[in-house]
């Protein structure tokens, strides 16, 4: 179906659909249903890393020992262990949402038609288009082989800003990852600036060298946004991932979310908090060795 098809039916469709494109990243992901391609354009794990094993006694213990909660509704803010689990990782407050609608419900919360909006040049295709559907004006932040430069963020280029949009690890789509002295800079940028610093990290926890670098949440962590996935440590098929915000903030992203889908699927979360790899086993199950990481 093309905009032509759409255009010839007799009802009208909004002014933001008109406007709606298909995603870059599908695209490019269709191609890796093809045996004979290896991708390196779109993000994908390798599958010879997915825990299938432990995924699956994962789901039969789940379905076997609480079947009734995770097929029923659940809290919109999410699983309470998994939450937990987050909260103590980062010493703060945590919400369970999926990764991808993370950017949706802030585009959602923070932003209004022709706001402005600051992002990395280049910076991730995923978050362009979910804060487009918002009609945001964007403005690109100088960067260069170390990252965001954070001395151009001076009050001109800043002026309405609603947010700023970063990947300090292995940014994509570059792979920069940006030093300890700006990620530092950046935080006390944050503090002063009048609006949130979001903070993209699904990449923080591939780093296989080196100490890691603390988050800018930590450093800040009354005015940066974080996002966390688990598509890139466990699968990106099961869709879950985390929002830490401040509280005002944090009270609306629920909200929003409320109104889009309620909550995030509850047998997804419990997966991941009872999964050997999710780090939450021993809790989850610790009269079982074979479940302890």
């Amino acid at each position: 179906m093309n905009q032509a098809d759409l255009q010839a039916k007799p009802w009208q469709l909004s002014e933001r659909a008109r406007k709606l494109i298909s995603s870059a990243i599908r695209e490019i992901l269709k191609v890796t249903g093809r045996p004979e391609v290896i991708s390196f354009a779109g993000g994908l794990p390798s599958p010879a890393t997915f825990p299938v094993e432990e995924m699956r006694v994962a789901c039969d213990r789940i379905l076997c020992d609480s079947p009734a909660a995770v097929l029923q509704y659940s809290a919109t803010e999410g699983y309470l262990p998994l939450r937990e689990w987050v909260a103590q990782r980062y010493s703060v407050n945590g919400a369970s949402i999926r990764p991808s609608q993370a950017l949706d419900l802030l585009g959602k919360v923070l932003i209004d038609p022709a706001s402005r909006v600051l992002v990395e040049t280049p910076t991730y295709l995923g978050a362009l288009q979910s804060f487009s559907m918002y009609e945001p004006n964007y403005v690109q932040v100088p960067t260069d082989e170390h990252g965001l430069i954070v001395s151009s963020l001076d009050a001109t280029l800043t002026a309405g800003a609603r947010l700023l949009y970063a990947q300090p690890n292995f940014q994509n789509p570059t792979g920069r990852r940006l030093s300890l002295e700006r990620r530092t800079a950046l935080a006390a940028f944050a503090q002063r600036a009048g609006f949130p610093v979001v903070e993209d990290d699904p990449y923080g926890a591939l780093d296989y060298a080196g100490a890691p670098l603390p988050t800018m949440l930590s450093m800040a962590p009354d005015h940066i946004v974080h996002l966390g996935s688990f598509s890139k440590v466990l699968s990106p098929g099961m869709r879950v991932g985390y929002i830490i915000a401040p509280e005002e903030l944090h009270f609306k992203l629920v909200q929003a979310k409320q109104a889009t889908d309620l909550h995030t699927p509850s047998l997804t979360q419990t997966h991941r908090a009872r999964s050997r790899q999710g780090r939450l086993s021993r809790d989850a199950y610790p009269e079982d060795p074979r479940a302890v990481s």
